[in-house]
């Protein structure tokens, strides 16, 4: 009876062993894959095999023990956005128009999601960019993609007070709303006597504060 359990331990020993080998080797090859795909993404972030390296032991083990799976699909959503090219304006390639939903879609569900606040902030601020970006390119609904990101930006801020990009860009939101409301000389709600009434294009004041 000794002899069998020395054996049956000495089996759970070397499995034990054999694991945590297998553990370490996972271990390395996320963080090679981090470090190295980091660059990649740079040069070619067409490459659809990015952040996923080849582990052996099921379920992600090592992954979930490392905490990357939300830097994984944080940096998703900015491939996503970056295969968008936000910078061409309108488009009629669909190609660009799914990465563009991708996009939106993965930053919403991490702005939304229960993680890192700094994380979600930066998701939010994304977000905001997506929508201003619209507002300067599409020629219709412009008020409605300010409010978005004007809503979006100050989520981004309240979540974390740092994000300088997100303060800036709700900034710029914030004159882009005021520059498309009408002013008083130009037909708006309470039209100053001798104005051109609807003749003229109001704009608010650039530059000027909160």
């Amino acid at each position: 009876m000794t002899r069998v359990a020395l054996v049956v331990g000495a089996l759970c020993y070397f499995a034990l062993a054999a694991g945590l080998f297998l553990f370490a080797a996972d271990v390395a090859s996320w963080r090679d894959a981090m470090s190295r795909d980091d660059v990649r993404y740079r040069l070619r972030p067409d490459e659809n095999d990015l952040w996923q390296p080849a582990v052996v032991l099921p379920l992600g083990i090592a992954g979930d023990v490392l905490g990357v799976g939300d830097d994984v699909r944080f940096r998703d959503a900015l491939r996503a956005l970056r295969l968008g090219r936000l910078d061409l304006g309108i488009t009629s390639d669909p190609k660009l128009a799914l990465s563009r939903a991708e996009a939106r879609a993965r930053l919403q569900e991490i702005a939304g999601g229960g993680g890192d606040p700094r994380r979600r902030s930066r998701a939010l601020g994304l977000l905001g960019v997506v929508s201003f970006a619209s507002a300067i390119t599409e020629a219709r609904d412009q008020a409605l993609y300010i409010q978005d990101a004007t809503a979006a930006l100050q989520g981004a801020v309240a979540l974390d007070a740092a994000n300088d990009e997100a303060k800036v860009n709700l900034e710029l939101a914030l004159q882009k709303g005021r520059a498309l409301q009408p002013s008083e000389s130009a037909g708006g709600p309470n039209p100053s006597p001798g104005g051109f009434g609807a003749k003229g294009a109001g704009a608010g004041t650039p530059g000027s504060g909160y």
